[in-house]
C-alpha cells in the first residue's frame, strides 16, 4: 500500500480553514478567516479590466519582472528609507508563503531550530515540519506581548539557526517596538542567526508612528529576509503575488528555490501589481481610516457581549479574550460563539504550539461595513456562559 511521507504525519487542514467550511454549513458570519473581503483599488481593477490582453502571459524569470521589482525597491525605499537592489535583492513569488517556503528551503537544512513568538500564525508551524525543521517557541504573555530579552536567550539551543518575527503580528495586531527590535539583532548578532520578518501588513496601523521595519533597526539588515505581499494591502489575497527581499547572498539562493517551486509568480498580475505598489499616499491613508473605522466597531459589539478585545496597533483582527464566558479555551469559546451567535471565529489554540493560559478567539474585520454590523447585531443578544 502507498503510504503518506512521514513528514506529513500529524499535519491537517487548518483550524482557520475548518471554521470557514462551518460557516459556509450553518450560514454563520465568517470573522475566521483573513479573506480581505473589502474592494481593491479601483484604479487597480480598471487596469486589469484595460490592459490584461495586451500584457504578458508567458513566464517571467525566476526573480520576477523587472517592473515589479523596480516598484518593490521604491516602495521599501519610500516606506522604510532602505535601499535595495531590484535586481539582486528582490524575488517575486506565489504570496507571502510562497516565500516563506523558498526562504526557509534555500537557507536552513533539516534539524535546524528556528525560534518562533506566541502565538503566531499557524502556517509558521506547517512550512516548519514539513521541511524538517524544528519550532523553538517563546510565549508572549498578553495583554502586552512584549519581547524581553529574557524570554528570548532562553529559547536559545545549540540547534537554533533562525528565528520568524511578524509585525504587526497576526494574531494580535502589536507592531514590535524599536527596543525589541533592538533584543532581537542582539541576540540575532551574538549566536548568528538568520532573521525572516514577515511584514505582510506593514501598511495598516492606528497610531501616528509609521511602519518600522526590522531590516532598518541596529545590525539586522545584514541578517535579515523580509516577506511581504500585495494581498493584505490592496485587498488581492487571490492573487497569490507576494515579495521577499534582503541581502544579495542570500536572495541569490532563495530565488533558486523559489524557481524549483513554481517557475515565476503569475507574471500578468506582477505588471499590475507594479501599479499597485506605485499609488500615492492617499490611498493608504484612507485605507488605514477604513480599517480603523471596522476595528472600532467590531470591538465595540465583542466589548457589548461583555467580553474583552484587544487594541490591535495594526493588521485586521481582534484578539479576544474570552475569560468572562467561563470557558477553559479559546474552542470552547468559538464553537458558543458559532453555534448560538451564528457568528465564526478561530480559536487561540490555533496559534500556539501548546494552549495558552486564557481563552482566546481571533475575529478579522476586513469586511464589509454591513457584515460587521450584522455580526455586531449577532452578538448583542448575549454570549452564553458556563458556570
Amino acid at each position: 500500500m502507498v503510504k503518506v511521507a512521514n513528514r506529513m504525519q500529524g499535519l491537517q487542514q487548518s483550524a482557520i480553514g475548518a471554521m470557514t467550511v462551518r460557516c459556509r454549513e450553518l450560514g454563520a458570519i465568517n470573522l475566521a478567516q483573513g479573506l480581505s473581503q473589502v474592494p481593491p483599488p479601483p484604479s487597480l481593477l480598471a487596469a486589469g479590466a484595460r490592459e490584461f490582453e495586451n500584457i504578458g502571459h508567458t513566464y517571467s524569470q525566476p526573480e520576477g519582472l523587472s517592473v515589479f521589482r523596480e516598484a518593490v525597491a521604491e516602495k521599501v525605499k519610500r516606506c522604510s528609507g532602505l535601499s535595495i537592489e531590484p535586481a539582486t535583492q528582490v524575488v517575486a513569488t506565489v504570496g507571502a508563503t510562497g516565500a516563506l517556503m523558498a526562504t526557509l528551503t534555500a537557507l536552513l537544512d533539516a534539524g535546524d531550530g528556528v525560534i518562533v513568538f506566541e502565538p503566531l500564525y499557524g502556517y509558521y508551524l506547517s512550512s516548519l515540519q514539513v521541511l524538517g525543521l524544528r519550532p523553538e517557541p517563546v510565549r508572549l504573555t498578553g495583554p502586552a506581548f512584549a519581547v524581553t530579552e529574557e524570554s528570548l536567550r532562553a529559547a536559545v539551543t545549540e540547534r537554533t539557526r533562525a528565528m520568524i518575527i511578524c509585525t504587526p503580528n497576526n494574531p494580535t495586531g502589536r507592531r514590535l517596538t524599536a527596543a525589541e527590535l533592538k533584543i532581537i539583532a542582539a541576540v540575532a548578532e551574538e549566536h548568528d542567526l538568520l532573521v525572516i520578518t514577515d511584514e505582510v501588513y506593514e501598511d495598516i496601523y492606528f497610531d501616528p508612528a509609521t511602519h518600522l521595519a526590522a531590516a532598518t533597526v541596529g545590525t539586522l539588515a545584514e541578517r535579515t529576509v523580509t516577506l511581504s505581499s500585495l494581498g493584505k494591502s490592496f485587498s488581492i489575497p487571490g492573487w497569490r503575488l507576494g515579495y521577499v527581499s534582503g541581502p544579495e547572498q542570500l536572495i541569490g539562493a532563495i530565488r533558486v528555490a523559489a524557481d524549483s517551486f513554481v517557475v515565476c509568480a503569475p507574471a500578468p498580475l506582477q505588471e499590475l501589481g507594479a501599479r499597485a505598489l506605485n499609488l500615492g499616499e492617499d490611498y493608504y491613508r484612507d485605507l488605514r481610516a477604513m480599517y480603523d473605522r471596522k476595528r472600532r466597531a467590531l470591538a465595540a459589539g465583542f466589548t457589548a457581549a461583555g467580553l474583552a478585545p484587544n487594541e490591535p496597533d495594526g493588521a485586521y483582527y481582534l484578539f479576544v479574550d474570552c475569560s468572562a464566558m467561563g470557558v477553559a479555551t479559546g474552542a470552547e469559546a468559538a464553537e458558543i460563539l458559532l453555534e448560538h451567535n451564528l457568528v465564526g471565529t478561530v480559536s487561540g489554540e490555533a496559534f500556539y504550539l501548546n494552549p495558552p493560559d486564557v481563552p482566546y478567539v481571533r475575529a478579522c474585520f476586513s469586511l464589509p461595513d454591513e457584515v460587521i454590523a450584522e455580526a455586531v447585531h449577532r452578538l448583542a443578544s448575549g454570549v452564553l456562559t458556563h458556570g
